[in-house]
C-alpha cells in the first residue's frame, strides 16, 4: 500500500510540473452522487493536446451530508508567464441517492472565472464570468457492476454572451474488482459533440484512483484529439 501511495503521489507532482494551454475539465459527464458526509477529496489531472498541457487542480469537502462544494483551479503560460486561467466554484447535491440496481437524481451548479491569454494588441489579460447547471441522474445495473449517467443544463458564457443547453451520457462498466472502463459522449444546442472514453484503475480502493483516457471532437480527426491523465485522493472521514 505504501508503494502505490509514493506512486501515485510521484504522478501528481509529474501533472502539476507540466507546461499548460488553456484549462478544461477531464470528464465532462457527472454522476447523482456526492462524497461520504465528513470526507473530502483532491482531484488533479493533466490534459495532453497538440497545442500544450492542461492542468488543474480540485479539491472538494461534503460538511453537511448533502453538499459536496468544491473549488477548481487551472493554469496556463503565456510569453508573460505562468497564471490562474479559471477559477470554478461549485456545489452538487442529491435529491435520491443511488443504490443497487437502483437509480439516483441530484443537480450541480457553478461559476467560472475565466481568464484569456494576452494577446491583443495591448497583451493585456481578459476576464469574463461563466454561469452553469445541470440536472443529474445515475442508473445502476447488475449491483453496480454497469452505471448509467445522464446530464441536462444550460452553459452561460460572459465573454460571448450566449446561452447554450448542455447534454452528456457517461458510462462505467467494471471489467475487473479494481479496473473499469468510462466513457462518454457530450455536448450542446449548437456545435459538434465530443468524446471521451479509457480506463478507471482503484490504486489503493476507497482512497486514489487513477484515470487514463482519450478524447475528441466528432469529425475533427487529429486536430482535436487528446489524452487525459488524472488522479483522485479521498480522505477518511474527517469527523464522527
Amino acid at each position: 500500500m505504501k508503494k502505490q501511495l509514493m506512486i501515485a503521489t510521484m504522478a501528481v507532482h509529474g501533472l502539476l510540473g507540466m507546461q499548460s494551454a488553456h484549462a478544461a475539465g477531464a470528464m465532462n459527464v457527472d454522476d447523482a452522487q456526492v462524497l461520504d458526509a465528513n470526507k473530502c477529496q483532491l482531484e488533479a489531472w493533466g490534459k495532453f493536446n497538440r497545442d500544450g498541457t492542461e492542468r488543474w487542480l480540485n479539491p472538494s469537502c461534503n460538511l453537511t451530508g448533502n453538499l459536496e462544494v468544491s473549488w477548481g483551479n487551472s493554469w496556463q503560460r503565456d510569453a508573460n508567464g505562468m497564471y490562474l486561467s479559471n477559477s470554478q466554484l461549485q456545489g452538487k447535491t442529491v435529491f435520491k441517492e443511488m443504490s443497487a440496481n437502483s437509480y439516483g437524481v441530484g443537480m450541480l451548479g457553478g461559476v467560472v472565472r475565466q481568464t484569456d491569454s494576452g494577446d491583443d494588441s495591448d497583451g493585456a489579460r481578459r476576464r469574463s464570468w461563466n454561469y452553469y447547471s445541470k440536472l443529474l441522474t445515475s442508473f445502476s445495473f447488475k449491483d453496480d457492476a454497469v452505471l448509467l449517467h445522464t446530464n441536462l443544463g444550460f452553459n452561460h458564457r460572459g465573454k460571448e454572451q450566449t446561452t447554450r443547453l448542455t447534454w452528456g451520457l457517461g458510462n462505467e462498466t467494471r471489467l475487473m474488482e479494481r479496473l473499469s472502463l468510462i466513457g462518454e459522449v457530450f455536448g450542446e444546442n449548437k456545435g459538434k459533440p465530443g468524446y471521451q472514453g479509457g480506463i478507471r484503475a482503484k490504486l489503493v480502493p476507497d482512497h486514489v484512483e487513477m484515470d487514463l483516457t482519450y478524447g475528441n471532437t466528432f469529425g475533427r480527426e487529429t486536430q482535436g484529439r487528446y489524452v487525459v491523465l488524472g488522479l483522485r485522493f479521498i480522505t477518511p472521514e474527517l469527523r464522527r
